[in-house]
């Protein structure tokens, strides 16, 4: 969640319309870090691990960080 805050906002803290009702541990996710999410799923940056879970107190992998950026600049370019 920490990664979703920064990348939402450098991307100017934008509205977003998202929802993470379809992650079974949404609930776990901070008030602070919950706008950030939202977008960050809306955009496709994060799609959550096997689908169904977005561990938002979990520590990020480098791949994941990596996968995250990646999206992140192609969601930019758009």
């Amino acid at each position: 969640e920490q990664l979703a805050v920064m990348l939402y906002r450098y991307a100017g803290s934008p509205a977003t319309e998202g929802s993470l009702t379809g992650f079974a541990d949404a609930s776990s996710v901070s008030a602070w870090a919950q706008d950030a999410m939202e977008w960050a799923v809306a955009e496709g940056i994060l799609t959550g691990k096997n689908g169904s879970a977005l561990d938002p107190q979990g520590t990020a992998s480098r791949a994941e960080v990596a996968t995250m950026l990646m999206r992140f600049t192609q969601s930019e370019k758009n």
